[in-house]
């Protein structure tokens, strides 16, 4: 089943806690574990891979801590995912005609249209309070009309 890790949860409710801080304000790790309920290193793991990935940045020394690396509105949930859960892969074996999947094309479609969606939902997106709404991409089979009509996946 595809699911989304416990660290992944966690890397992004910390970076929502970044994302409400003005805009280069270092947070330290210690003001953001009583509120996310986290050890100090299991923290730093996260935030190390999100700096890794150019998602935040860290300053040392008294006033030091983290923070966003870009802005809110320029970072993605692909960006988060990718950071602290790797690549969206339904099948890990990365050949395209491979004897144990079953029609791999499905799968690399469902990968994309995951993919397209995570990247238009953007950091800002969940510490707003309004509410929006995310238009679903489709897989079109053989068998519906679409497909017949020329769309195809």
């Amino acid at each position: 089943m595809f699911k989304l890790s416990s660290g992944f949860k966690a890397g992004l409710r910390a970076l929502t806690i970044l994302a409400r801080n003005p805009m280069g304000t270092p947070v330290p790790i210690s003001e953001m574990t009583p509120e996310l309920n986290l050890s100090d290193k299991y923290l730093e793991q996260l935030l190390m891979a999100l700096k890794r990935a150019g998602l935040v940045r860290s300053t040392r020394g008294a006033n030091g801590g983290f923070t966003l690396a870009r802005s809110a509105t320029k970072i993605t949930l692909l960006d988060i995912m990718t950071a602290l859960q790797g690549p969206i892969a339904f099948c890990d074996c990365d050949v395209h005609a491979c004897p144990d999947c079953i029609r791999p094309e499905i799968w690399g479609a469902l990968e994309l249209c995951i993919g397209a969606t995570l990247s238009t939902i953007t950091l800002q997106h969940l510490i707003l309070t309004e509410p929006f709404q995310v238009m679903a991409h489709s897989v079109v089979l053989p068998d519906s009309p679409l497909w017949q009509d020329g769309a195809g996946i």
